[in-house]
């Protein structure tokens, strides 16, 4: 493992980081042995390979560009093609005696489960949302618990997701108070870091279901206290006041960006800029994508009853459990307020009986 890719990759997850692709043999697999496919962003490779120890098991790292799984399917660079490719190219169907292909739920929005089935002639089973989870899974015959169907959004994981993704904001605001403002320097570094951790340990907690709507209440607190600071003149006024600014501004960058860092969130960021005419920034489109078409109220999400053919991919895998399936068998939009445009039941619905038209 390379300590430097390892914190590049946590904390610069916004660029990509890749690992070699390919096929990875973990223990000693033999043809009865499970196929995984992940993309090749390092860290996720790496928390693979510890969630697979004393697993036989073979590993197909597709290339996604040195993106994670959720970023890369959104970008559309994990996608179909990039997983028949690495099929294809590994020489995995001369070493097992199946054609059983076990993928990243979360990489549905990019990847087209009978797509796969068409061109390499595997089949496509939705692993656990969490790695741990894969040991139990693979005993338990590659079935899913209903746990492993959804998505979480725990201390830990909005730690992890927002750390890397945010990390390259506190490091440019650093690097300017150093070039302009060298004296409020550590304060910064210290109210940039107890902010974050703030705000990501209560957001559960603050009221509204984005991350600018659940900035609002700390914000206006921090207000409150930077007027009454400014009233009673208490004693350093200027890197007091300073400081709370610094949280204000911090804290709606956080907020801003937070939507697009986990599933369970629809981004704010990411339609606005849409809304700007902004068309890609790296990896990420906006103007003129499904996605922030349907955030931005373009489209929203049709469902045709008639056509559904009771193949259960919506309710299998929308990570927020916004599809349940009826008595007759047929899918339902139950949770539609839960729904955050993430697409993969647009993309895995076979006969199109959901679709996102436009709003008239």
């Amino acid at each position: 493992m390379s300590p430097f890719k390892y914190i590049w990759g946590m904390l610069f997850r916004l660029f990509p980081c890749p690992e070699k692709t390919g096929l990875l043999r973990i223990r000693n697999p033999g043809p009865e042995s499970p196929v995984l496919v992940t993309c090749n962003f390092y860290i996720t490779v790496r928390r693979l390979l510890r969630a697979l120890k004393g697993i036989d098991a073979w590993v197909l790292v597709a290339d996604s560009k040195g993106v994670n799984v959720w970023c890369a399917a959104e970008g559309e660079e994990f996608n179909t093609h990039s997983v028949v490719s690495a099929v294809k190219t590994s020489g995995i169907s001369g070493k097992v005696n199946h054609k059983n292909l076990i993928l990243p739920p979360l990489g549905a929005p990019g990847i087209k489960a009978k797509q796969i089935k068409k061109q390499t002639g595997w089949s496509v089973y939705w692993g656990p949302m969490r790695l741990k989870d894969i040991p139990v899974y693979l005993e338990a015959g590659m079935n899913r618990e209903h746990r492993m169907k959804r998505v979480t959004y725990k201390w830990f994981e909005r730690v992890d997701t927002a750390l890397g993704s945010l990390f390259p904001f506190y490091f440019l605001g650093a690097i300017g108070c150093m070039i302009f403002a060298g004296h409020l320097l550590l304060g910064y570094l210290v109210t940039g870091a107890v902010v974050f951790i703030f705000f990501m340990t209560l957001c559960p907690w603050l009221p509204g279901k984005s991350g600018l709507k659940k900035v609002i209440l700390p914000e206006f607190i921090l207000f409150c206290i930077l007027i009454a600071v400014s009233w009673m003149d208490v004693i350093s006024p200027v890197h007091l006041k300073a400081n709370i600014i610094i949280a204000m501004v911090m804290m709606l960058i956080y907020a801003s960006e937070l939507g697009g860092l986990s599933s369970i969130m629809s981004s704010d960021l990411d339609p606005f800029l849409a809304r700007l005419g902004i068309g890609a920034i790296g990896n990420i489109n906006f103007a003129g994508t499904v996605r922030t078409e349907l955030l931005n109220g373009y489209r929203k999400i049709n469902y045709n009853k008639d056509k559904c053919v009771s193949c259960f991919c919506c309710s299998e895998i929308c990570p927020r459990g916004c599809w349940e399936i009826g008595e007759d068998k047929r899918a339902v939009f139950i949770k539609r307020e839960n729904c955050t445009a993430c697409r993969a039941c647009l993309v895995q619905c076979e006969t199109h009986a959901i679709n996102a038209e436009f709003d008239q």
